[in-house]
């Protein structure tokens, strides 16, 4: 082999080394936006997720309440022990964030309701519980609902 062949050989074999050096350095380039894409695909996933799960418990909340809202007012109707009384607004007290605005009016329409419902006054009139009520749970429902279009819109 000449010298000539042995130069050729030997630039061949360097720019077929470059050529691999080259083709693993764009491989692992490729290779790590795959997995970076990935990551961020999971990251994005996990947090539908938890928007999702906060969504759900914010129902089955909302759904808690109103049925705890719904006994107590089912229990003007009766006469009711005052133990049951007592449950069903500490229910309530529990179920509410007592830094909602509308806590000091409920709690103080719940005593009066309640203590009419004890003494067995049954013709306690009960429109602004039952209007307190159905404006909190609307605001809720709102809220859930603005939550999901959120979701709903991350999702795309």
């Amino acid at each position: 082999m000449t010298h000539a062949e042995k130069t050729f050989a030997i630039i061949v074999g360097a720019i077929s080394s470059l050529g691999l050096i080259w083709g693993s350095i764009l491989t692992s380039r490729a290779s790590d936006r795959a997995a970076k894409s990935a990551r961020e695909a999971m990251e994005h996933q996990t947090k539908l997720n938890a928007k999702a799960k906060i969504a759900e418990f914010r129902q089955a909340w909302i759904n808690n309440l109103r049925d705890a809202m719904a006994r107590l007012m089912a229990l003007g109707f009766k006469e009711p022990p005052a133990r049951e009384v007592i449950e069903a607004t500490a229910k309530i007290q529990l179920l509410m964030n007592k830094n909602d605005g509308r806590y000091p009016q409920l709690v103080k329409c719940m005593k009066e309701f309640s203590a009419a419902m004890i003494a067995g006054d049954r013709q306690y009139e009960s429109n602004e519980f039952i209007e307190l009520c159905q404006d909190i749970l609307k605001n809720e429902w709102d809220v859930l609902k603005k939550e999901l279009l959120e979701l709903k819109s991350s999702v795309r």
